[in-house]
Parts: C-alpha cells; structure tokens; sequence
C-alpha cells in the first residue's frame, strides 16, 4: 500500500512540476513545492521543456516588485482572480490549481505584456516567477488584498514597501 502512495505521490509532484516549469518556474520555487523529485531533476525538466537553462539569480522581493502606482492595479487584478479561483483559505498553502488558472487568466487579459526578461514595463507581474512571490507574500501575510471602503474594490497591500497602503485606484483617480 505504501509503495502505491509513493508512487502516487510522485507523479503527482512530476504532474505539477510540468506545470509550474511549462511556464518558466524558476526551480528554486518549484522545489518549495516539489517535494519528491530532486532540484537536478527539476532543472533537466525544465532543459528539456525550453532548450534553455532555468533562471539563476536572486528571486525577486515583493516589496521591490511595484515600480509605479499603477503597477499595483495589474498586481491587484492577478491577486483578485488567484483568491476568487483559491477554494481554500489562502493563507494556508498555495493552491497550484488556482495559480496556474490565475497566471493563464492574467496572461490572456494581457498576452503582449508578459516578459520573461528585463526590462520589465508596468504591468506586474511581469512572469510566473513574480506572480508565484505574489501569492507566496499572502500566504506568509507580507500582502493583503483588503477592499476600498469608498470604491468597494481590492486593493492590493504590500507590508514594508515604499508606497502607503492606499487603494491605489482611488489615489490614481484624483
């Protein structure tokens, strides 16, 4: 019995890392979720899904992320449509469903926008690597996604950035 739930477990991490790699993951991130399958494993996946080399380099801050105001609209839009599509308490675990629905969602709304490499425009998050530090921040709690009390929108809220914690909407509108 065990050796089924192993193998099912198994696949089910190779299932995901499909997933989270397809759309240019960087390894270091799928291994936080990725539990069964070695991060050597996870970088020949991902050699042989883009005949490229995975991302190196520091992973990027949360709180650096948000380059304008208006940024915080896009970040906002991509947070939204992950908690509407998350069945679960947000806060608890990343769901994968929810976030590969979310990323592919954000990139049909603005499928000229989406960058892989510097330089980054407006638009964030500007890969799947800053959404995935996007849903991780509201897990761990450095985000929120309260709504405005005079537009009844969600905004998004980054603890510790340089912008106040404002609904960004209302301050752009004025």
């Amino acid at each position: 019995m065990s050796n089924h739930c192993a193998y099912a477990t198994r696949l089910k991490d190779q299932y995901w890392a499909y997933q989270l790699l397809k759309r240019k993951l960087r390894t270091v991130l799928a291994c936080r979720v990725i539990k069964t399958l070695r991060p050597k494993d996870l970088c020949n996946l991902y050699f042989s899904l883009h005949r490229e080399s995975p991302v190196s380099g520091l992973v990027p801050s949360i709180t650096a992320m948000p380059q304008a105001r208006e940024s915080f609209l896009y970040m906002a839009l991509f947070a939204s449509i992950y908690r509407s599509a998350c069945p679960g308490d947000i806060r608890s675990e990343i769901d994968l469903n929810a976030m590969i629905f979310a990323w592919d969602t954000f990139c049909t709304i603005y499928p000229n926008h989406i960058q892989e490499r510097r330089p980054f425009g407006r638009i964030r998050p500007a890969n799947f690597d800053e959404a995935w530090i996007i849903t991780e921040a509201m897990k761990d709690g450095l985000a929120e996604l309260p709504y405005c009390t005079s537009c009844h929108l969600p905004y998004l809220v980054i603890h510790g950035c340089k912008y106040q914690q404002v609904c960004q909407m209302c301050v752009l509108n004025r």
